[in-house]
């Protein structure tokens, strides 16, 4: 049985949810649950665990950014998938259709939703919390590691789209860091790397800005331009086991792919293909960095 099929048959044996209307909310607040019924951690009711949801053409799902505590199927209908550029204009950079599935990164990695789901006509989609991903693979033997994968490639298009390093990369480079980069949200303020330490893992940053600086030695800060989406970090220490060059620390809450130094050392070192890209990409940033502790001080 499909992966389709098996959650097509969860229509007949959970209850579900009304209609909603056509204004533009979340669909993802869960129905009143009857006294005595499970709560969550903060005393709230908990959502089914499993839930349909109709919606009609024009309705926000899910909005980039926010927390993610579920995932969606696509039953019937269509829906668009926006991402927010740097203007404030959403782009469509996609339409799922009948047996896709979203949301599933934020659900399972605890990451931050990475882009706003719109219906594009009347829908019917399956809401699924933790607890029902558990049951569909006790019950019904959908895995969750086919949902990590997914996870993981949609978000390596995502940098294979802003990166230009990585996409330049052979194909099955790009698969294999598909499978090692581990995504994490981190909160803004967040210091990743620090300038004289050494650096613990290579970065792509997926959504949000990150400011770059080096502290001189009177304290006088220099900044570096900031990183946007599709930046590429950490590399200078990977590489060359040096202390990091600079201060990074994010200005937005942010989304990365993180790549572990051991990982790196295991898997890719040997890579011709990558470690050139980064070696060119590190002596660039050393040259510039240079450059800004040669200024006055």
């Amino acid at each position: 049985m499909s992966l389709f099929a098996r959650l097509q048959a969860l229509l007949s044996a959970h209850p579900s949810a009304p209609a909603t209307s056509a204004v533009q909310t979340p669909a993802t607040s869960a129905a009143p649950t009857a006294a005595g019924a499970p709560t969550d951690a903060e005393g709230a009711p908990a959502p089914p665990p499993v839930c349909t949801r109709y919606l009609p053409a024009g309705q926000i799902v899910v909005r980039e950014g926010d927390p993610g505590h579920s995932m969606f199927v696509v039953l019937e209908g269509r829906v668009a998938v926006l991402r927010g550029g740097d203007n404030g204009a959403n782009t469509e950079v996609g339409r799922l259709g009948a047996g896709e599935f979203f949301g599933e990164l934020a659900l399972l990695t605890g990451t931050q939703r990475t882009a706003t789901i719109v219906t594009v006509e009347d829908a019917v989609l399956l809401e699924l919390t933790q607890a029902g991903v558990r049951e569909l693979g006790k019950d019904y033997g959908v895995k969750g590691e086919q949902m990590q994968v997914t996870a993981r490639e949609r978000l390596l298009a995502d940098a294979l789209r802003s990166n230009p390093l990585i996409a330049a990369l052979p194909p099955e480079v790009q698969h294999e860091l598909g499978d090692a980069f581990v995504p994490c949200t981190v909160p803004a303020g967040e210091t990743l790397l620090t300038r004289g330490q050494p650096g613990d893992a290579l970065y792509v940053l997926i959504r949000g800005q990150c400011e770059v600086f080096h502290t001189h030695g009177d304290g006088r800060q220099s900044p570096y331009p900031t990183l946007e989406e599709g930046a590429l970090f950490g590399e200078i220490s990977l590489l060359r086991s040096r202390l990091a060059t600079a201060t990074v620390r994010t200005v937005t809450p942010c989304t990365l792919l993180k790549l572990e130094r051991d990982v790196f050392k295991k898997a890719f070192l040997g890579q011709p293909d990558l470690r050139g890209a980064l070696v060119r990409l590190g002596l660039e940033r050393l040259k510039h960095t240079m450059e800004v502790m040669g200024g006055p001080t």
